[in-house]
């Protein structure tokens, strides 16, 4: 299903896109650690100085809404206030009604993929490496006080399966020179992700400086990097972002099934390659379509059948099937969605 040469990328926690996506996990976790019932669905956009929050919730609980996402701004590493412009509102009972009858909260398509990848957590190796760069970045940067927030990586992956080009940006203080930068980064690296020596190119910095990161030089939105978070676009996307959703939404809880089945499909030898699809419609407890790929092309009908007599996918059965209610979702928000095994979704079942 996918072609043997590709490019993939991942950014760094600071990262403006990456910063909104993390502040709306942390409003989504302040609310259901206290309350197992709130429905919420957020979004933030941070220009400049200023962050803007919309979105509904459903809960009784009083959330200090504002500390939470000033400390979780300042955790990421970021030093200056924000005025934070907060718009978010009650949830209507239109389409709460539906979420709280066990039913879909609105339509849309999700996917699930895996692969025999197993060191990779059978995801796509450029997909799971480019996501441990990025964090391997991010751990260096808390003893490294040269480096700031902001960064992205990318990986072009050869017809050999090793990796051809990689690309890395890190935001960083004036007064440390790009090549000390990039001797300190390479040399952690190359320690605790072997395949970095296999690089044929790498690109650091290029032509660039990098002081300035953040909300002051790029504007965030939540959900952008939705394509980053999931395959790097080697597969379908179904285009809903996760941060800030609830496990009721199915564009979050939906993918996070879809990758379960599949991951465990492709763990438990039925095949080595897998692709699951599901689609909802609103007001509807069952999807309206499931199908499944593999590279058994005469097994796709039996494996479709399996799917169907052993997984429940009834909305609340998910989030029950997966204990979504008692998880911190805020650690999701970096480094993709399905490269932790310890994640829920990413535990390997007997089938």
């Amino acid at each position: 299903m996918i072609n043997n040469v590709y490019t993939v990328e991942s950014v760094l926690a600071g990262h403006p896109d990456k910063v909104c996506d993390q502040l709306c996990d942390t409003i989504l976790d302040s609310f259901i650690e206290y309350d197992k019932n709130a429905n919420v669905t957020v979004e933030c956009l941070g220009t400049g100085n200023t962050l803007f929050l919309g979105g509904e919730v459903a809960s009784n609980m009083d959330i200090d809404i504002i500390s939470s996402v000033l400390k979780k701004y300042h955790d990421i590493g970021y030093t200056e206030n924000l005025e934070i412009i907060n718009r978010i509102h009650r949830e209507s009972s239109q389409t709460n009604s539906p979420i709280k009858n066990g039913e879909a909260g609105d339509q849309g398509v999700m996917y699930g993929y895996a692969c025999e990848e197993e060191n990779y957590n059978y995801l796509p190796t450029g997909v799971f490496l480019v996501n441990r760069i990025a964090e391997e970045i991010d751990r260096l940067k808390k003893y490294n006080k040269n480096m700031l927030p902001d960064g992205k990586v990318q990986l072009t992956i050869n017809e050999d399966g090793k990796i051809d080009t990689l690309v890395i940006c890190v935001q960083h203080k004036p007064e440390i020179s790009i090549e000390k930068l990039q001797a300190d980064i390479m040399k952690h690296l190359k320690i605790v992700i072997p395949e970095i020596g296999h690089a044929k190119k790498t690109y650091f910095n290029y032509h660039s400086k990098f002081y300035q990161g953040g909300f002051s030089i790029d504007a965030g939105l939540s959900g952008r990097k939705i394509v980053a978070d999931t395959y790097g676009g080697l597969i379908p996307n179904g285009g809903g972002s996760f941060s800030g959703k609830d496990p009721y939404r199915l564009d979050r809880s939906g993918a996070y099934m879809a990758r379960f089945i599949a991951k465990n499909l492709v763990a438990n030898e039925f095949c080595k390659e897998c692709l699951v699809s599901l689609a909802y419609v609103f007001g509807n407890p069952h999807p309206v379509m499931i199908n499944v790929k593999s590279d058994q092309q005469a097994l796709d009908r039996q494996l479709l059948n399996f799917i169907k007599t052993n997984f429940d996918l009834r909305p609340p059965a998910i989030v029950e099937r997966l204990n979504l209610y008692n998880f911190h979702y805020t650690q999701t928000a970096t480094y993709g969605h399905f490269c932790n095994s310890k994640y829920p979704w990413e535990q390997i079942i007997k089938l």
